[in-house]
């Protein structure tokens, strides 16, 4: 439960004539971890057909990035050489391409249309005809600017006149053009120093004629350019619905053949047979071996290795909690040789959420919105994993409202048999988060201990019990000395162990002596959980205690207070919402996953693919 998948590392050897049978089995079973081999010999190469595979499915994969999206229908799975001649002929992906290259052409002119009309708008009322800038001797620039900008660039350049300097300034709207004629031995640059303008390009495509000729004749033009717009957009929605469905089962097809085609490149060989190496489950070694010998007659030798190399890691949990997998993996994935404490963070986690929501309302709206972030985010990505963790938390959020009577603040008649009051037990349930986080740091401990000597880290294994007496001794020592809960001799007693104890950590701890304080502020910490839940109670009461609507005030005032009860509940529902995760997940990574994790380890990505729109 508490060690993630035992892994053995493999070698298969077969005869060159069952490679292609081979690589085919093992990518169909998606069994085994491809690692190149540390033998002697030679490195293996890709397959032959691999380079047209590779261009076959960049050619139809570009193909559908410019198809609209449709139901696929599956299709049987064809073999690479068909796969690739079909691509290459596929006369709907040229004529996409060249629809495509069109439409980007066509945009592109679209831009340069724009441009062009506005600086002819820019310049409507100067008079000026763009086709005779062109001049030997003289040289045009433009600029766009404001009212401000043009009175400063007009007063700079009325001291350059002299240098054959000529200034138009034309307006249009709150925007002023800017058109100067010089001198090519003239730096315009240089008088627009500390005017806020933009460059016009007057050489820019379509610019010919005077202003009123621009702007026609570019109205004319984008007319054209969007009439064939629409007509390639239909036409491509043509093709989607005609090849969108057989492209993309291609697509998947030739993505499991070039993956076969390249995964030789993992392999050693000699002059007639290659060897694959590759981590494995324990529980699948048999799996592979009758595979590979059902495919080959016998033919493949499959022995196991042994290896001090850290094996990858591989969890195996219930679909509907993979969530806190990927969570832990997002912090650091935990390594083969450490005990994975993923179950424990599963338990403890929705505990720390439900205390600090603790009520059924909040519960109930927290899995809305868990619900309808998990339908809008990708279920590969952080948010949606972290949702669906929200999710079973809310649950826990719920039972916990249930056992302390809270109903968006209200309580209701009915308390069940076994439920706490925030107010009344209010020091029993410091006592208990306390005493929570004192068994949780504990537990890190033991794990600690055992990782440790796992390791060959005795010195490091024998500190942490060390620190289990400091925590435990020092817990009973407090408890006895300050609240009474044992007499003065126990108490004493308890305090010179937790001493003794607490200096044989700093002096086996080494250079992780500096964390022997945590010992003491680690168990302390885990009080925020009662002291969130409580503010989330208190905040509720009196938001219902000062702003429950009342029919008995009249209507208007019913309505304000309704709308001002509903902010201030979502408020403080989503001020406990986000406590609840980021205080919860807090706990769990650095009061608990301190004691004993390593992380960083390697993830278990075994050469194989998931089938969906194609079928064997």
């Amino acid at each position: 439960m508490l060690r993630t998948e035992p892994m053995a590392k493999i070698r298969v050897i077969s005869i060159d004539a069952s490679k292609a049978a081979v690589v085919a089995a093992l990518h169909a079973i998606g069994a085994i971890d491809l690692r190149k081999s540390s033998l002697n010999l030679g490195d293996d190469r890709p397959a032959d057909n691999a380079a047209d595979l590779s261009d076959a499915l960049i050619r139809v994969s570009g193909a559908l990035q410019l198809l609209a999206r449709q139901p696929v229908a599956k299709e049987g799975h064809r073999g690479a050489a068909a796969l690739a001649r079909e691509a290459r002929a596929y006369a709907a992906i040229d004529e996409t391409y060249s629809l495509g290259n069109e439409r980007k052409s066509l945009n592109d002119d679209l831009k340069a249309v724009g441009y062009a009309e506005r600086v002819a708008q820019l310049f409507s009322g100067s008079g000026i005809n763009f086709s005779r800038m062109a001049s030997d001797y003289v040289a045009y620039s433009a600029f766009e600017t404001d009212k401000k900008g043009a009175q400063q660039f007009i007063r700079a350049a009325k001291g350059h006149k002299a240098n054959g300097i000529e200034v138009k300034a034309s307006r249009s709207g709150k925007k002023f053009a800017i058109l100067v004629v010089h001198s090519k031995s003239v730096a315009v640059d240089e008088l627009m120093k500390g005017v806020k303008a933009n460059e016009l390009d007057l050489t820019a495509k379509y610019l010919t004629g005077t202003c009123a000729d621009v702007m026609r004749s570019m109205s004319a033009r984008r007319k054209d350019d969007a009439t064939r717009l629409r007509q390639i957009a239909e036409r491509l929605a043509a093709l989607s619905r005609k090849h969108y469905s057989r492209l993309f089962c291609m697509r998947e097809m030739l993505e499991i053949e070039l993956a076969r085609a390249e995964a030789s490149s993992m392999f050693k060989r000699t002059e007639s047979t290659f060897i694959i190496e590759g981590w494995v489950q324990k529980r699948h070694v048999d799996m592979v071996l009758q595979k590979l010998s059902s495919v080959t007659n016998g033919r493949a030798y499959l022995e196991e290795l042994h290896t001090d190399e850290l094996a990858p890691t591989h969890t195996r949990r219930p679909k509907f909690l993979r969530p806190f997998d990927y969570l832990v993996g997002f912090y650091s994935l935990q390594r083969s040789d450490e005990i994975d404490p993923t179950w424990i963070f599963i338990i403890s986690f929705p505990i720390f959420y439900g205390l600090m929501v603790t009520d059924v309302g909040y519960g109930i709206a927290s899995l809305i919105l868990a619900t309808l972030i998990t339908r809008r985010t990708d279920p590969d990505g952080l948010m949606y994993n972290a949702a669906k963790v929200w999710q079973l938390n809310s649950f826990a959020a719920m039972a916990f409202g249930v056992l302390s009577n809270q109903y968006f603040g209200f309580q209701l008649g009915y308390v069940p048999p076994f439920h706490f009051d925030w107010l009344q037990n209010t020091p029993e349930l410091i006592a208990i988060t306390v005493l929570f986080g004192v068994a949780q740091v504990i537990l890190g401990l033991v794990i600690g201990i055992v990782n440790s000597y796992g390791h060959g880290h005795k010195k490091i294994a024998v500190a942490r019990f060390t620190s289990i007496l400091v925590v435990a001794f020092g817990t009973i020592a407090v408890a006895g000395a300050f609240f009474g809960a044992f007499n003065a001799l126990i108490a004493e007693i308890s305090g010179a162990i937790a001493v003794v104890s607490l200096l044989l950590t700093g002096v086996l701890s080494g250079s992780e002596a500096t964390e022997i304080t945590n010992l003491i502020t680690h168990p302390l910490s885990y009080a925020r959980l009662m002291g969130f839940g409580l503010g989330s109670v208190i905040i509720a009461f009196l938001i219902d205690m000062a702003f429950t609507p009342s029919l008995a005030n009249g209507i208007p005032m019913f309505i304000l207070f309704g709308v001002i009860f509903v902010l201030l509940h979502f408020l403080n529902m989503i001020l406990s919402i986000f406590e609840g995760i980021v205080q919860g997940v807090r706990l769990n990574f650095v009061e608990f996953f301190s004691k004993f994790y390593l992380g960083n380890g390697i993830p278990f990505r075994p050469f194989g693919y998931k089938r969906v729109h194609t079928k064997e």
